[in-house]
């Protein structure tokens, strides 16, 4: 099943027709989320629970392409493995094409380094903090970016000594990057208004292709990947229903299974919307998984004669003109409300409007003088 959902996940969005790529790269995000397993002590054991008395959890960190939700790669472990640890994982899932954004936990040197070296660019958030990220600046570009230069600190050497159980591992070489230091305001209709400060660190050098204003506003996708979760954990899956596996390997198996329905259903939204030459956002996915299940059924040969009811090709097309007729999303929607469920209920849902301002980092320089 791990070899089947790797497969699966291979395959190029460009497949279904979508063309949804951003000045050449197909844009992606890496993310970890986590599923209750069904209560068991031998799951207990293996993946780890939150508390006591809580369900078992299983923890998955995904590679997921932002346009059609469907996953490039996947890391299934328990809840004692970090997310980190798991994203760590991902690197085969990386390839030239692909421009893959990340939130601020995500970030180690390492890992920018592996990942790009295996031919992908990279916009991963950093921490504010002065020291949470070692870097000083080289010279400032004229969109209000920054290249500066990346260095591994003696603490993030010792952290990586002991992640990899190699104490005697050596500096990681000093790298240039690329640096998008911005704001977001938000501002909602009722005249409530919020302002975050924001790090991208990014491998894409060229600031006339690649304008800070225009990074700031595409890292804005790096969201879809939880749209993607969401499918998993309540449509594929179903709300409230935990694996059903009573052992560690079913539990990863189911776990792998739904990935690959996952990604078939997405395979079948974005090859419709390719089709209509429309956004794969706009399809509505929680329809789309029992329409690839009638499909499938009405499909089935004959028990007589075993003659199959229709050609070959009108299966996929009955299926992409079912997909089709679904009432649509809204497009361009913009809005904000509380996050949990209490907040949601004194909360309402607004209209929002967004607004990004270009800052200065205030990066100490970087020496460029050869030691002596």
């Amino acid at each position: 099943m791990k070899r089947i959902v790797e497969l699966d996940a291979a395959g190029a969005d460009a497949d279904p027709g979508t063309g949804l790529l951003w000045k050449g790269p197909e844009i992606t995000a890496i993310d970890g989320t986590t599923m209750e397993l069904a209560r068991n002590d031998v799951p207990d054991g293996e993946f780890g629970t939150p508390a006591d008395g809580a369900r078992p959890v299983l923890r998955v960190a995904a590679h997921v392409r932002t346009a059609t939700f469907r996953w490039t790669g996947a890391a299934i472990g328990g809840y004692r493995d970090g997310e980190n640890a798991l994203a760590g994982q991902l690197e085969n899932s990386f390839r030239p094409g692909m421009l893959s954004l990340a939130d601020r936990g995500f970030f180690s040197m390492d890992r920018f380094l592996r990942f790009s070296a295996r031919g992908a660019d990279l916009a991963g958030r950093i921490k504010n903090g002065a020291k949470s990220v070692p870097l000083r600046t080289i010279r400032p570009l004229p969109d209000g970016s920054e290249l500066v230069m990346l260095h591994e600190s003696d603490g993030m050497r010792t952290r990586r000594r002991r992640d990899t159980q190699n104490p005697r591992a050596g500096r990681l070489p000093d790298t240039a990057a690329r640096l998008v230091t911005f704001t977001v305001t938000a501002a909602t209709r009722s005249g409530t208004t919020k302002t975050t400060l924001m790090r991208v660190l990014t491998t894409l050098p060229d600031h006339e292709k690649y304008p800070a204003r225009e990074i700031a506003a595409r890292y804005a996708r790096r969201r879809q990947i939880e749209i993607a979760f969401l499918h998993l954990k309540k449509t594929v899956r179903g709300a409230r229903r935990p694996p059903r596996g009573q052992s560690p390997d079913p539990a990863r198996q189911e776990a792998r299974a739904r990935l690959l329905i996952h990604n078939i259903a997405a395979t079948a939204s974005a090859r419709a919307a390719g089709s209509a030459g429309i956004d794969p956002g706009l399809i509505p996915f929680t329809a789309v998984p029992g329409l690839v299940r009638s499909h499938v059924a009405a499909d089935a040969p004959s028990r007589h004669c075993g003659h199959r009811p229709a050609p070959a090709d009108a299966p996929l097309a009955s299926l992409n003109a079912a997909i089709l007729a679904l009432p649509r999303h809204r497009p361009g929607r913009q809005r904000t409300s509380g996050r949990t469920a209490a907040e949601r209920r004194t909360r309402h849902t607004e209209e929002v409007t967004y607004t990004i301002d270009i800052t200065k980092s205030n990066l100490p320089q970087w020496d460029i003088t050869p030691e002596t």
